[in-house]
C-alpha cells in the first residue's frame, strides 16, 4: 500500500489535482457550520420528543445497564463526562459568527481558551494578561482581519475546529502539543484555510500518515512541522511525498527526544 501511494506521488500525473471540489467547501466553511449546527439541533429535538416511545407493548427498547461502583469504572465515568463536557462547551454557536464575524469569533474563541492571535497590520500578539483579560472587540470589526492563531497547548477537540472557520487571510496556524487533534482535524484543518503559510502540528500524538495525506490540498503551505512519534518510515516518506507535490514546502520532521519546547 505505501509503495502504491509512493508511486502514484513521484509520478506527474497526482501533482497536477482538480482543487475545484475544495475550494467550493472553503467558500462555503461558516454556511457548512451552521448547516451543521441546526441539524444537531433537530436531532437533539427528535431525541427529546416525549411522543417518541420507549417500548414495543410491555417490552422496553433499551436494556437496562448493570452499575458497576469499581474504582477503576468510576474513574473512567468522570474522564467520559469531562470530554463530554469540553466538547459540548467548545461547539459552534452560530450567533457568535453572527455577531463578531469569522475573525474576531475565531479570536475570542482561541485567546479565551489561554491561546493568542495576531491580526493583520499588528506586530503584536493579542492574548490574556495577568489578571486573566484581554481587549478584544465584542461587535464585528472589518479591521480586524486574523493572520496569524496560536493554539498551543489548548485542550482543542475536533468540535472546536468548527469555530476557526471563515478565516480567508489566515497565513499562520500552530496547533503544537494540541493532544486531542488527530487525522480527522487535520483533515478538517487542510479543507478549510486557503492561504495558510505555515502549520506546526508537533506534538500531536494522534496525528499520523494518514491525515498528513489531506495536506495535499494546502496549496499553499511553506513550512509543516510535525512530530514522528512512532519513528514510523511510513511517516516519514509521506512528509517526503508532499514535498515532492509542493515545491514550495519545507517539512520539519521532529522526534519526542528532540522536540524544541
Amino acid at each position: 500500500m505505501l509503495a502504491r501511494r509512493l508511486t502514484l506521488v513521484l509520478s506527474k500525473q497526482p501533482c497536477l489535482r482538480d482543487y475545484s471540489l475544495s475550494r467550493v467547501a472553503r467558500a462555503q466553511g461558516v454556511d457548512h457550520e451552521k448547516h451543521q449546527y441546526s441539524l444537531r439541533e433537530r436531532e437533539k429535538q427528535a431525541q427529546n420528543d416525549p411522543k417518541k416511545p420507549t417500548n414495543i407493548m410491555w417490552f422496553p427498547m433499551k436494556a437496562g445497564k448493570e452499575t458497576d461502583f469499581s474504582l477503576g469504572n468510576i474513574s473512567k465515568w468522570f474522564a467520559h463526562q469531562m470530554t463530554t463536557y469540553s466538547k459540548h462547551e467548545q461547539r459552534f454557536i452560530p450567533e457568535r459568527h453572527e455577531i463578531l464575524g469569522a475573525d474576531l469569533a475565531t479570536a475570542h474563541f482561541v485567546v479565551c481558551r489561554d491561546g493568542r492571535v495576531k491580526f493583520k497590520g499588528n506586530t503584536y500578539w493579542t492574548e490574556k494578561d495577568e489578571k486573566g483579560s484581554y481587549d478584544l472587540p465584542n461587535k464585528y470589526d472589518s479591521r480586524y482581519i486574523l493572520e496569524a492563531v496560536d493554539a498551543s497547548n489548548v485542550d482543542l477537540y475536533y468540535e472546536g475546529l468548527s469555530n476557526l472557520c471563515g478565516l480567508r487571510k489566515l497565513k499562520w496556524l500552530s496547533l503544537k502539543n494540541c493532544k486531542n487533534i488527530d487525522d480527522w482535524g487535520l483533515d478538517k484543518i487542510s479543507a478549510e484555510f486557503p492561504e495558510l503559510e505555515h502549520l506546526d502540528i508537533s506534538g500531536c500524538k494522534r496525528i499520523t500518515e494518514r491525515g498528513l495525506e489531506s495536506l495535499y490540498r494546502m496549496d499553499s503551505l511553506k513550512t509543516l512541522i510535525v512530530t514522528n512519534h512512532y519513528k514510523s518510515v511510513a511517516f516519514e516518506l509521506t512528509c517526503l511525498m508532499l514535498e515532492d507535490c509542493m515545491p514550495n514546502l519545507t517539512c520539519e520532521i521532529y522526534i519526542p527526544e528532540t522536540i524544541e519546547e
